[in-house]
This record gives structure tokens, sequence and C-alpha cells, in this order.
């Protein structure tokens, strides 16, 4: 069985559409924050939204367009695990969502766990991304850290 050959269109060569097309050529922004480049430091550069611009949400954001284009790109690498359970995150909280307003994303997500990071930076203590971790995740007790009977062979 032959496949079916692909019809080309037929343009009338009086009609003034141009059955010639140009060359795709691929093209890649560049990465903001790379050693070297002018305007490494891109963390300082982010604008600045006052309180008003964000408590009128919904009248402002028609004017001033998407939100996505008032935020600065960052590139992050996270593990497998990471991103399965933040997509498994991302699916949760919008089944669950009464309003939908806005587009709840994992960068949406992202941007939450940065906040919160931001907000309890003062407990961060470590000098690897495990001690880091550690030092800002609620401690979790245990039996033996409660005062159980394995408490003093623990210490």
């Amino acid at each position: 069985m032959t496949p079916p050959r692909r019809m080309r269109s037929v343009v009338p060569s009086d009609s003034g559409i141009r059955t010639e097309r140009k060359p795709l050529i691929p093209e890649v922004e560049p990465i903001l924050g790379g050693a070297g480049e002018q305007g490494a430091n891109t963390e300082s550069q982010a604008p600045a939204v006052p309180d008003s611009q964000t408590s009128g949400v919904s009248e402002s954001r028609s004017t001033r367009g998407p939100r996505w284009k008032e935020l600065v790109r960052k590139e992050a690498r996270l593990h497998p695990g990471q991103v399965e359970a933040l997509t498994a995150l991302r699916r949760r909280i919008n089944a669950s969502r009464q309003n939908r307003s806005e587009i709840i994303t994992d960068n949406s997500l992202l941007r939450v766990a940065v906040g919160l990071l931001m907000a309890h930076a003062d407990r961060l203590r470590g000098d690897t991304e495990e001690e880091l971790l550690a030092s800002v995740l609620p401690r979790r007790r245990t039996g033996a850290s409660q005062g159980g009977a394995g408490s003093e062979a623990a210490k």
C-alpha cells in the first residue's frame, strides 16, 4: 500500500498570495544571569510593583497586560521527584479551586515557595543544600525525641 500523496495547494498566480515560504530560522533567547554577560545580576533588576497595583488586580490587569510579562525569567534545576510532586500538587490545587479567575501553574507554586523561603530567610543555616533545607523545615518529632523510652539512647 502506498502512502497518500500530499496535495499541493493550488493558488492562482494572479491571486496576490505568495506561494513561496521563507525558511524557518531557529532563534534562542540568551539566558540572563550567565557569567560574563552584562546585567548578570537579574535578581535585583525585578521591577517593583507598588501595593496599589496588586490590590486592584481585576481592573488594572487588562490595562497592564498579562502578569507573566512583569516577571523576570530565572532558570532552576529540579530533581525528577520534585517535578512530579510539583505537577501533582498543581493538579490537586486546580481540581479543588472555587475561584478560577487566575491560572495556577507550576511556576505559580514555585513563586509561592520562594516567597515562603524569603519569609523564613532568617532561619537558614548550613553549608549544603540538605542542611539549608533541614534548617527551614519544621522539625519532625519521633517517638525517641518526644521523651519516649529510647530518648536517652538517642542522645
